[in-house]
């Protein structure tokens, strides 16, 4: 057990100093996914315990809603609770849906609404849904099917383009800065282990990180990092890029040098961690984020 007072306490300080909201994805350590409204009522009011600010829901979460109109007959109460709440604990929530097939225009549509009802930051993607074409025609295909889908909607609901881990799909940095830059309601969403990963090992150095963010920053401009959504996850890799998911102790990548740029380069937004562990894995490096953010 840990005394919930101290470490919420620590935690916001950890998270004012960095100047971004800490968070985890899709639930705690006893209760890893959320799968009902009670569950996610659950987490949140155990996030806020321990102060921790940013939160990100399954796609699992809300696969029995199947259109808009759906959302509206049967859901739109339990969708306004959970905002309601998270409101109420200031935790920012995001939807995050990585299996869009080659005909995501329904599925998106609806998490956009979803997402704009529950005043969600963004709803992220991986732009990886054209899998059986050549990139390049995929990349086409994937700007004109999101300004399509942006159009059409009519709720304001910002579409996150996160950074993929394999090299044979959609989805490097360059490829991510590309489809923001020739789409309307986008930004990047920087997985910075799916970066490392996609390079067998590209982020090994301080310097890697910082030329991430130099890159970013120039190509899609200062906003980039005011307002930046980044998730920092373990990775196990081969020369076509990411093989598995591993907890982040047992990976090679390196935090402190990510918390070291974020700082340097007064980066504000939201810095997702993706670990087993969950939130306790937060706890547990936590005497760590302090010694980096003094």
């Amino acid at each position: 057990m840990y005394d919930e007072m101290l470490i919420r306490k620590k935690m916001l300080k950890i998270q004012e100093r960095l100047g971004m909201r800490i968070g985890i994805a899709y639930g705690i350590k006893k209760m890893p996914v959320v799968k009902k409204l009670e569950d996610v009522l659950d987490v949140l009011r155990e996030l806020y315990k321990i102060g921790i600010k940013a939160f990100v829901l399954p796609m699992e979460l809300f696969s029995d809603i199947s259109s808009a109109s759906d959302l509206y007959k049967e859901h739109y109460g339990n969708l306004l609770k959970i905002k309601d709440i998270a409101s109420k604990f200031n935790i920012e929530l995001s939807l995050r849906h990585t299996r869009l097939n080659d005909q995501p225009d329904e599925t998106m549509k609806t998490f956009c609404t979803i997402a704009s009802i529950m005043d969600c930051r963004t709803f992220a993607v991986q732009p990886s849904f054209y899998s059986m074409m050549p990139k390049e025609q995929a990349l086409r295909l994937v700007v004109y099917k999101i300004n399509e889908i942006v159009s059409t909607i009519r709720t304001d609901c910002n579409i996150s383009i996160e950074t993929t881990g394999r090299t044979n799909e959609l989805g490097s940095l360059e490829e991510v800065m590309d489809i923001v830059k020739r789409t309307r309601g986008t930004e990047p969403l920087i997985n910075w282990g799916h970066v490392h990963a996609r390079g067998s090992g590209a982020l090994s150095t301080e310097n890697d990180y910082r030329k991430v963010i130099e890159k970013l920053r120039a190509e899609i401009g200062p906003y980039s990092i005011q307002n930046a959504y980044f998730i920092f996850s373990g990775v196990g890799y081969g020369p076509s890029g990411l093989t598995r998911y591993l907890p982040l102790g047992q990976s090679d990548m390196n935090l402190g040098y990510l918390i070291k740029q974020i700082m340097s380069f007064g980066i504000r937004g939201t810095l997702i961690f993706e670990d087993p562990d969950r939130e306790n894995f937060i706890i547990k490096i936590m005497s760590e984020l302090e010694d980096l953010v003094r």
